[in-house]
């Protein structure tokens, strides 16, 4: 990724060589991170992984992420291949508005940090809706995401409105282990910065399926 800081490049190039099955050349450096390999990901398995996490598998809350997500990204323009870069990444923290639009975006690549992702290096997390790490866009509004999620019993997500003035959506998977528990810390601690009187929802996606689906 071009446009990512120098300081940040050993994080983006262990998810490349990650992505490109690269595991003779990534075994030491992901156990470092504390990322895990995945053998079987389906509906039963995932919703283990929701528990194991503390996320749950409540209706409404805990999702997980459809593989034809990756399909919608490869259809980007050109001129949108750096943003669809983005939504690919294992690792997202997603703030939307109540009209929908991406407010506050946190991902993988921008968190610089070792052996652990730093998502709070310049006290972005100490406000709500926090200071967005990443470039806010419009490709992947509250109202696109909904095609792409299914409840963890593999039901579809016929469409999605949500009444609160913030939804918080994070993106996690086994896959990543520790990182994703430090993610789902972040965003929890967080949630709990929000003023009285603003009403915020938060909702879990596991994206361990599209991950393999990836080769990662």
């Amino acid at each position: 990724m071009t446009s990512i800081p120098r300081p940040y490049w050993p994080v983006v190039v262990l998810l490349w060589l990650a992505s490109q099955g690269l595991t003779s050349c990534t075994t030491v450096a992901e156990s470092v991170y504390g990322m895990r390999q995945l053998d079987v990901v389906d509906y039963p398995q995932v919703q283990e992984y929701a528990q194991e996490y503390g996320v749950g598998v409540a209706p409404g809350k805990s999702f997980a992420l459809d593989v034809s997500y990756y399909e919608f990204l490869k259809r980007q323009p050109l001129a949108l291949q750096e943003v669809a870069k983005n939504h690919a990444q294992p690792l997202q923290l997603l703030y939307y508005n109540r009209a929908g639009q991406l407010i506050s975006y946190h991902v993988n690549c921008y968190a610089g940090g070792f052996p652990n992702l730093d998502w709070n290096p310049d006290n972005q997390l100490e406000v709500f809706p926090p200071v967005s790490q990443a470039p806010t866009d419009s490709m992947l509004s509250f109202t696109k995401l909904a095609p792409f999620l299914r409840t963890v019993g593999g039901s579809r997500v016929q469409a999605m409105e949500s009444l609160a003035d913030y939804t918080v959506v994070v993106f996690w998977s086994h896959r990543m282990g520790r990182q994703s528990r430090r993610l789902l810390a972040a965003a929890q601690k967080n949630l709990e910065r929000a003023p009285a009187g603003q009403k915020t929802y938060i909702m879990y996606v596991n994206n361990d399926a599209y991950l393999k689906h990836l080769g990662m």
